[in-house]
């Protein structure tokens, strides 16, 4: 059943995200053209005004799919479970794990998609605006393997193995602050009266005992990573200290490796915290009167 609410959410989303990847797309494409006639055109100051208002219209799209990205997590879960869809939502043969986990597992890949639109795009737009076509011939494609070859083989497998921990840890977070706004929504649906005053305040004190236990724990310890590219490109951190923490200790003590996977355990058990408060608020205080 998980998979059919899966294919609702998307099916449910997918226009509003579709119809902005496009226009962002065919921007960039269109201030990529622009950018290449106007190194053609220097004098030309009318066409600069052109591109001020599709830079203005580019950035305006780039925002528009950040604030649909919070927009959209906040009123697929409110809405769709807690207002008056709930009724319908509710009486579905599932539970609530699988309820919580579409909404989350489809906010999780929007927000993924979406980086990665605007990775593509600004890309696309630059090499139309900056590559011509007689250099783009002339690349050669070998020397670009060769190079990657030599920064994985300088680099070390240490770098590569803190990147994709790093990437972990990040999807990781990016799931706890998702089941953090579902937790502050189903403490807001406590207070019918004030219901955005007081999901606001749940959001701030969350996220608040959060960033406590961050500190406490020591896992927004970066210096991890700083001693990783120290040894990677030679960068001096001595000085850098941030108290002695367990995060510091498993990382000194049995290496990095544990202490990016104790950075990830905790950021996982925050999460399923968060999760399990907003699975026993819908199960036991759940009110859609």
């Amino acid at each position: 059943m998980l998979k059919q609410l899966l294919k609702y959410e998307f099916k449910a989303t997918k226009r509003l995200y579709f119809g902005l990847y496009l226009a962002l797309a065919l921007l960039s494409v269109v201030l990529g053209v622009s950018f290449r006639q106007e190194n053609a055109r220097v004098d030309n100051t009318n066409f600069g005004r052109l591109e001020v208002i599709l830079m203005v219209l580019y950035l305006s799209v780039i925002f528009a799919i950040a604030v649909l990205c919070f927009v959209s997590t906040v009123q697929r879960f409110y809405k769709n479970l807690l207002g008056r869809e709930g009724y319908l939502m509710h009486t579905l043969p599932v539970n609530e794990n699988q309820l919580i986990l579409s909404k989350l597992l489809t906010s999780m890949v929007w927000v993924l998609c979406s980086g990665l639109v605007g990775i593509v795009c600004i890309t696309v737009m630059v090499s139309i605006g900056v590559i011509d076509s007689e250099t783009f011939g002339m690349v050669d494609w070998n020397s670009w393997k060769q190079l990657w070859q030599m920064l994985y083989e300088e680099m070390g497998p240490e770098f590569w193995v803190a990147m994709a921990w790093t990437i972990l840890i990040n999807l990781a977070r990016l799931a706890s602050l998702i089941l953090c706004v579902y937790a502050a929504c189903m403490i807001a649906h406590q207070f019918p009266k004030h219901v955005m005053v007081a999901g606001i305040l749940a959001f701030i004190g969350l996220n608040i005992v959060e960033t406590q236990l961050d500190k406490l724990l020591g896992t927004n310890d970066v210096s991890m990573i700083v001693d990783v590219t120290y040894r990677v490109v030679g960068v001096n951190v001595t000085g850098v200290s941030y108290g002695v923490t367990p995060m510091r200790w498993l990382t000194a003590a049995l290496g990095t490796d544990v202490g990016y996977l104790f950075c990830f355990a905790v950021t996982a058990a925050i999460a399923a915290a968060y999760f399990c408060l907003t699975r026993w608020l819908m199960k036991h205080k759940l009110n859609l009167e």
